[in-house]
């Protein structure tokens, strides 16, 4: 992007301050058009280079192509964006709200009396929090006897290798009454195999992934069907040495046999995805039609939603990117949307964007006309390294599209 930027990034790998990283950025004149992949594939020794199509655990990067499954089924008028799916969810239907605990510490539940419709489970505000991530679910958990789950390792530490057995536990508010992250794309993503009848990562291959050129198994839920996969080595995880801050290998274990958990189950390479970025970039038509695709790109919070998320982005260390203060922010169907404020900086209105655990991230700014996604594997989530390198890269991307465009 920048010799300099690249150089320094490349100092920060090979020093291990950062990890292997896998860049790229497109914008819709066909004047930027990036890639830079730098680092071994893992920490251990005689591993290969890193590459755009090396098999990463994409984590919540997952939520944008689950999202862009479920708007199909909107297009095709098999689901509406304010349906109660409920019925389709028997477990998440059974859940009651978690209130409370009483004087002996044990919880206390009341029923729930809304509809959980797709809207809610698009944005967040089902009340489907994720239990490492919410200290009333934590306490829950303990209270009950259920172990918490450990992340990186096999079932049943994991949680579960199900949607149900993973995530079947309270909800937090009423739907439709507050914001919490969590676990409402993987319960959205139950709905594809209930409605369709087809296999989840068949279904995300053939109506997303083909149609802009993605070949079988370069994303994917399952990298174990494949007998030649057509991606490189699988990414190793490093995790921060608290005391050196330097990065060290961290042994990683997957369950080849879960279900498709649409909230972060996918694996797949950084080159790949990008090609989903830019098509959504470019609204060609080929994942989905223009009409659909605005939901990506709408605001679909109702006040006390957003006010709620709102107040939750005033500290968003808990997230992945770069998500800067003194911006007011909304959710669509695809991740959170940046809408007014000074902190916008070179951004525009609804600049969309998410990122995943393990320490990637992506963005689309339709109207500044670029895209873009930062692949890393670090553990434990939000590294501030990486989260800087991010913002760095962002910049670097909004300074050349605005070189390219004099």
């Amino acid at each position: 992007m920048t010799p300099e930027f690249e150089e320094r990034l490349k100092k920060a790998i090979d020093d291990r301050t950062l990890p292997a990283t896998v860049l790229v950025a497109r914008d819709k004149s066909g004047k930027i058009d990036y890639t830079f992949a730098h680092g071994p594939t893992t920490l251990e020794p005689d591993a290969p280079p890193i590459t755009p199509t090396t098999m990463m655990t994409m984590a919540s990067m997952t939520k944008l192509i689950t999202a862009t499954c479920l708007l199909k089924l909107v297009e095709g008028k098999i689901l509406e964006i304010d349906e109660d799916v409920t019925k389709y969810v028997e477990t998440l239907a059974q859940q009651p709200i978690l209130t409370g605990f009483d004087a002996a510490g044990q919880p206390t539940y009341k029923k729930r009396e809304t509809p959980i419709t797709l809207r809610h489970l698009l944005t967040h505000s089902a009340g489907t929090g994720y239990i490492l991530m919410e200290e009333k679910l934590a306490k829950w958990a303990q209270a009950t006897g259920r172990p918490l789950p450990v992340p990186l390792r096999h079932s049943p530490l994991s949680g579960g290798m199900s949607v149900d057995s993973r995530f079947g536990y309270p909800l937090l508010f009423e739907p439709g009454q507050g914001w919490v992250y969590g676990s409402s794309m993987d319960w959205a993503g139950r709905l594809i195999e209930k409605l369709t009848g087809a296999f989840f990562d068949d279904f995300v291959y053939e109506n997303v992934l083909s149609r802009v050129g993605v070949p079988k198994g370069a994303i994917t839920f399952h990298p174990g069907r494949f007998d030649e996969p057509v991606y490189d080595k699988m990414a190793g995880m490093a995790e921060r040495n608290a005391e050196t801050g330097k990065l060290e290998h961290k042994e990683t274990e997957y369950d080849e046999d879960n279900e498709g958990f649409g909230g972060e189950g996918l694996y797949g390479g950084v080159g790949p995805y990008m090609k989903v970025l830019y098509s959504i970039l470019m609204d060609d038509g080929k994942i989905l039609k223009p009409e659909t695709a605005k939901w990506l790109f709408e605001p679909l919070l109702r006040p006390v939603e957003k006010k709620a998320m709102n107040e939750l982005m005033q500290n968003p260390d808990w997230a992945v990117g770069h998500i800067p203060g003194g911006v007011e922010y909304d959710w669509s169907a695809g991740g959170l949307l940046s809408m007014s404020g000074e902190g916008l900086g070179k951004r525009k209105t609804k600049f969309l964007q998410w990122g995943g655990a393990w320490n990637l991230c992506w963005f689309i700014d339709r109207e500044a006309g670029v895209c873009g996604a930062v692949g890393t594997q670090v553990f434990p989530p939000s590294d501030p390294q990486v989260r800087a390198s991010m913002k760095e890269f962002e910049d670097v991307v909004y300074s050349k599209l605005e070189h390219a465009g004099s």
